[in-house]
């Protein structure tokens, strides 16, 4: 299953406004139910609705989860950072409508539309739905859930192949955590698709994801590093730098995911790095098992830096690589001007996406080899 489109069209509907929750500013529509898609027989992806009235209209971007992600590959989409960025209601997580930080919710909910003209939606559209078709077009038997539904029951990954999270993962209940790290310590492969996953430790209650960003309000829901378990210990790498941009460059040319794509040490792909990325640190609990197969010289805020992808291995043979990069499924459909991805850069990308997801789903990926650069140990970065 890909992204499907169905669509609905109905009468003009206003939604009942709820009160806010005046602790945590938290918005919801409490809209009555109009209409209802019956799922039944529909492959597990993922789908959107296109909701269209004379007022306009949204995107409704959902998954069709299976009871299981047993011997075969879960993809998992981040709908937690779809919420987290939707300022439907007059606040996100980041910031109210006057864009003020200080205005933000410290927490969002599942029950309102997705504001389509600036983050809510969008989100899936840069960073899951480019997954969604290249898995379709690589033909690999998969399976999809959200992270919300493998916080809630993270027997969903028991026996998993391999999981691959999408582009924007930040927003990690305790739950989901322990799941991948269970899941990959009894075998499964791992991949990060994007930049900055795991950034963000939330709670997930009932419709409400809290991640009050101040550890004054929410003791817990801060940043994960903050808390002594930085991202990097299940990731590879950590969250580095915005903003950034600029070409991806090769390092390990032999690399196995390289393989087919010709490249030598030096190659350079442009666009492939930004807005955000991640950077191989030694120490912070970076697992020592490692290798880094692109080294991307960047720089932000006048500072320089670099990007890199990361591949590791566990005692349970499992593997986790990270692109190290938001743009990666961004250049999955193809070259993007805007960001100054080309053509020789979306081809690059798409050839080492295809090669991950087969090496995942055929159980074929190698162990890692310790090669790893010498860099300093500083971080650039700032809340995201």
């Amino acid at each position: 299953g890909g992204a499907k489109v169905a669509e609905a069209q109905g009468p003009k509907q206003v939604f009942g406004q709820t009160p806010v929750d005046p602790a945590t500013r938290m918005d919801s529509a409490g809209g009555p139910v109009v209409a209802e898609v019956d799922t039944t027989g529909w492959p597990s992806g993922l789908y959107t609705v296109v909701v269209r009235t004379a007022d306009g209209g949204t995107n409704i971007p959902f998954v069709v989860r299976p009871d299981s992600a047993r011997d075969t590959v879960a993809i998992i989409a981040a709908s937690m950072t779809w919420q987290a960025y939707n300022i439907w209601g007059g606040r996100s997580l980041y910031k109210d409508t006057a864009g003020s930080f200080a205005g933000r919710s410290y927490a969002v909910s599942y029950d309102r539309p997705y504001d389509h003209a600036l983050w809510g939606a969008p989100i899936a559209f840069g960073f899951d739905i480019p997954v969604a078709r290249f898995a379709d077009e690589v033909g690999i038997d998969h399976v999809w859930f959200t992270n919300a539904d493998i916080a809630r029951d993270p027997s969903l990954l028991d026996g998993a192949q391999a999981v691959v999270s999408t582009g924007h993962d930040e927003y990690w209940p305790q739950s989901y955590r322990d799941a991948l790290i269970t899941a990959r310590d009894n075998g499964s492969d791992l991949a990060f698709l994007g930049a900055n996953a795991g950034y963000w430790r939330v709670g997930l209650k009932g419709q409400g994801v809290y991640c009050a960003k101040d550890a004054n309000i929410q003791p817990k829901n801060i940043r994960w590093r903050d808390l002594g378990k930085p991202e990097s210990s299940v990731v590879g790498v950590l969250y580095d730098a915005f903003p950034v941009s600029g070409p991806m460059v090769v390092r390990e040319p032999d690399f196995a995911l390289f393989g087919g794509t010709g490249v030598t040490k030096g190659s350079s792909f442009p666009g492939l790095i930004g807005v955000e990325s991640d950077r191989y640190y030694p120490g912070h609990q970076t697992p020592q098992n490692i290798e880094v197969p692109t080294l991307s010289p960047v720089e932000c805020r006048g500072i320089g830096t670099w990007s890199t992808m990361a591949y590791y291995t566990v005692e349970s043979g499992a593997n986790v690589f990270a692109t190290g990069t938001m743009n990666w499924t961004r250049s999955l459909t193809g070259p993007a001007a805007k960001k100054g991805i080309t053509g020789a850069s979306s081809d690059f990308s798409r050839a080492v996406t295809a090669n991950l997801l087969e090496g995942m789903a055929d159980g074929s990926l190698p162990a890692a080899r310790r090669d790893v650069p010498n860099l300093p140990d500083y971080n650039t970065s700032g809340s995201a």
